[in-house]
């Protein structure tokens, strides 16, 4: 992979579309990185409800929950800056023409899933380890509606919160490219180890992770040269995830886990990305079909995941280490499986619908004026970031 940074310091636009194999790859990222968040949210209650049956069960569900689960959210926000700042140019009518754009395709889905379950709570009662009345009414209708001081009521969707904040800043960026990428760079990276210790994730580190992927656009860096980093890069990043599940073991003070945690995120998005050049991830058809859906999939995985996992636990106390492993996984793999089918369903019998809901109206009004047209396979429509 190389980085052929513009000597005078100035980025101009990317022009043509996203190379192919690296469009497949970015696909099936999306479902990976979602299936990732569903099932850690899905098991999120084993241990608690249930006690782990030993230490070598909490060890595992720690590696996960703290390694691979937690660098979906980077490698989203890199994703959503590769796609959207490598052809961005902005005027003032440009800037208020994007922040519309995307207002309706991420603060519809946003407003529209928390809000159907203020209104369930509100009307119908309270869904057991997602939310209730008297929580919500506690807390404030507007401030759950909108996420205002506070986690939204449909927690995972914090994200689409934060990401638009990060968009709004996209006139900085670009300010960054065209007088000094490499610093700019330095600068976010600076911020983001200097955030508060007490939450890997914060606004820093979210600009942080989209700046890079429009550097690595605008830089046309060859982002799909990566298999000779394969060799040493993945045994790596096994070996720290290993170390993440030692955590709870090992007494680090907060500081020092902080920062170990944030270098984790760099050396586990490079893995993953490394992965994703794997045939039997990029060539998988399943994958691909499941990425058309994974927007949909994320959207409606709370409630959904909290209640197959009550129900579930309801009926069966797992008691042995490999119950348990059963107990963790099977809750968010069944809600991906019954998610895809019943968007794929809402695609077909109400594909207005579908699409208010998945914030893709701009691009089914503009197909529908340009006349019937499907995407060719591959090609890219992220939860965040096509332009």
């Amino acid at each position: 992979m190389s980085f052929p940074f513009a000597a005078a310091g100035r980025l101009p636009p990317c022009h043509g579309p996203v190379d192919a194999a690296v469009s497949a790859r970015i696909d099936v990222l999306r479902i990976v990185a979602i299936g990732l968040i569903v099932i850690c949210h899905g098991g999120r209650f084993l241990g608690t409800l249930v006690p782990f049956a030993n230490q070598g069960l909490e060890f595992l569900a720690t590696a996960f929950n703290r390694g691979p689960a937690c660098l979906a959210v980077p490698l989203f926000f890199c994703i959503s800056g590769f796609l959207l700042l490598r052809k961005l140019e902005l005027t003032p009518a440009g800037y208020a023409s994007l922040m519309g754009k995307k207002l309706l395709a991420i603060g519809v889905p946003f407003l529209l899933f928390n809000g159907i379950w203020i209104v369930w709570l509100l009307t119908v009662g309270s869904i057991e380890n997602f939310g209730g009345r008297s929580f919500l009414l506690e807390a404030g209708i507007v401030p759950k509606v909108l996420g205002l001081g506070t986690s939204p009521l449909n927690y995972p969707l914090w994200f689409l919160r934060d990401l638009l904040k990060i968009i709004a800043a996209t006139p900085l960026f670009l300010l960054f490219f065209r007088r000094m990428p490499r610093l700019g760079l330095g600068l976010l990276f600076a911020l983001w180890f200097l955030e508060s210790p007490a939450d890997e994730y914060g606004l820093a580190g979210f600009a942080f992770w989209f700046y890079l992927g429009g550097l690595l656009a605008r830089s046309r860096a060859d982002v799909a040269a990566t298999a000779r980093l394969d060799w040493w890069l993945l045994p790596l990043f096994v070996l720290a995830t290993g170390l993440v599940g030692l955590a709870p073991w090992l007494g680090q003070d907060v500081y020092v886990y902080a920062a170990l945690k944030k270098g984790y995120q760099l050396l586990g998005v490079a893995a993953l990305w490394c992965l994703s050049r794997r045939s039997w991830l990029a060539g998988s058809g399943l994958l691909h079909r499941l990425a058309t859906y994974s927007f949909f999939i994320f959207l409606t995985h709370e409630p959904t995941v909290s209640v197959l996992q009550t129900r579930l636990l309801s009926v069966w106390q797992p008691g042995t280490g490999l119950g348990q492993m059963v107990a963790f996984f099977l809750p968010g793999l069944g809600a991906i499986i019954v998610l895809y089918w019943l968007g794929r369903g809402l695609a077909r019998v109400a594909p207005g619908l579908y699409a208010v809901a998945t914030g893709t109206m701009l691009r089914r009004w503009s197909r529908a004026g340009a006349g019937p047209k499907r995407p060719p396979p591959g090609t890219v429509s992220s939860v965040a970031g096509g332009s």
